[in-house]
């Protein structure tokens, strides 16, 4: 994957110059020039770009004559503002490529940051820390904690050479780091801008709306040739993000969430096996699990993966009810090793696959989001045993995002059996048996709302 042709990189005296003021500490002249050199025929080199999200934190420090070459807090905020400019004036191809990835099965190169590629200067601050890039596998290890940190939360440097440093350092207990440091928040915001941004123009360029640069950031299937799925370090930021009492952080969860979704509008990303990931990490609570579903937007990709959320969802809390009056089942996080059948097996009614090896070109894959019939929804409706508040919001998701699917679907794409019970009054005696019989005002509410979306489907 490269950067669009009308763009080009920074000559080397271009670059030189940036990273001259970068060497001698004179962070916010070479990030105004670098904001100067770039525009949309032009931007940043490699070096270049590891050093911009390493000023984003704030590293202010004063205890040594080594932090005068520390950025300073207004080289911070010119630094976050500079990866800001540079997502609106470059393509997130040219600004992703210095950071780590998986390598392309497509081209038989790897994507990722290598050593040789990084400055060597490691008496400056910021080369220094751009060299951590080399021991990264994806863009997800440089949020970590341990990576993007404040001067005061390390400790201070020994001064003189590398190796004296090296013998003054102390080792120490270290917690596993947040997924997201503090200090990583506007560095996360800016990828989401990138993968958003290249997700559009992917869609522009009459492919599925989907960003070819997040899925260089899942790890491939141990062949290499089958399709993608192990999303488990961007799904812990997704629920990282919903845990956080700041709605702009909880925002960018439903962002990412709703990108990792969109892989799966190609034959690239298996959705059982992305299921299977995160259905496990579903909230327990009803108004977390409210925010999570209102945060899918109304495309039919989002909406047709809601669906089949919210009925795996109560079809495995229909199968542990039932279990739960026999033996006790193991319930830890399904690690799918030998395949995409077993992920299939789980549910052959949610979900269509194929046990074909995938071709590397990305095709559309539609056959994954296939609706379950009308009547499969309402006997999910009316099942009994799980009438608590958290399934009932479920309930009411799921049949509000199947009716509008329907309700705007063309006249050739609509079930029949849907409209057959729409009009017979089959959905509405489903409503009331399913809510009607409830005391609480939650669900009143809840059969009051559907009852009116249906007489409008009809």
């Amino acid at each position: 994957m490269s950067p669009d042709t009308r763009e080009r990189e920074l000559t080397t005296r271009q670059a030189a110059l940036v990273d001259s003021a970068f060497e001698e500490g004179q962070y916010e002249s070479g990030i105004t020039m670098l904001e100067q050199l770039c525009s949309p025929t032009d931007y940043p080199s490699k070096n270049n770009n590891h050093k911009v999200p390493q000023e984003s934190p704030s590293k202010l420090s004063s205890r040594h004559a080594y932090s005068t070459l520390l950025p300073s807090p207004a080289a911070s905020d010119l630094a976050k503002r500079t990866l800001r400019v540079l997502a609106d004036v470059n393509s997130p191809v040219a600004l992703l490529r210095a950071l780590p990835a998986y390598p392309d099965p497509s081209d038989g190169a790897t994507a990722s940051v290598t050593d040789s590629e990084l400055p060597s200067d490691v008496d400056s601050f910021v080369a220094s820390e751009a060299l951590r890039f080399g021991n990264c596998k994806n863009c997800w290890n440089i949020l970590k904690l341990s990576f993007i940190k404040s001067l005061s939360e390390s400790a201070s440097p020994v001064p003189g050479s590398p190796r004296k440093r090296r013998r003054g350092e102390t080792t120490t207990v270290e917690e596993p780091p947040l997924v997201v440091g503090e200090n990583a928040w506007p560095v996360l915001d800016w990828l989401l801008v990138l993968f958003e941004k290249d997700e559009s123009l992917t869609e522009a360029s009459r492919q599925a709306r989907y960003s070819p640069l997040l899925l260089a950031q899942i790890p491939p299937t141990r062949s290499e040739t089958g399709s993608k799925w192990d999303a488990n370090d961007p799904l812990e930021i997704v629920f990282h993000c919903f845990k956080q009492q700041d709605e702009s952080r909880r925002s960018m969860g439903s962002k990412l969430l709703n990108l990792l979704i969109n892989l799966t509008s190609t034959n690239l990303f298996d959705l059982p096996l992305f299921m299977n990931l995160l259905i496990p990490r579903l909230p327990p609570s009803t108004l977390e699990m409210r925010e999570l579903l209102s945060g899918m937007s109304s495309t039919s990709t989002l909406c047709k993966f809601k669906v089949a959320l919210c009925q795996r969802y109560l079809t495995r809390t229909r199968v542990e009810n039932y279990s739960s009056k026999g033996r006790s089942r193991h319930r830890a996080q399904p690690r799918p090793i030998t395949g995409r059948k077993r992920a299939f097996d789980q549910d052959s009614n949610a979900f269509t696959t194929s046990e074909a090896k995938p071709v590397i070109v990305p095709l559309s894959n539609q056959i994954q989001h296939v609706l379950p019939p009308a009547s499969e929804l309402l006997h999910l409706l009316t099942m009994k045993g799980d009438a608590d508040a958290l399934s009932n919001t479920i309930k009411y998701d799921l049949l509000v995002t199947y009716g509008l699917l329907q309700h705007q679907a063309s006249p050739e794409s609509k079930s029949r059996d849907w409209m057959e019970m729409l009009q017979t009054g089959r959905v509405a005696e489903a409503v009331e048996e399913a809510f009607g019989g409830l005391q609480d005002q939650q669900s009143s509410a809840l059969q009051k709302l559907l009852l009116g979306l249906i007489a409008t489907w009809r």
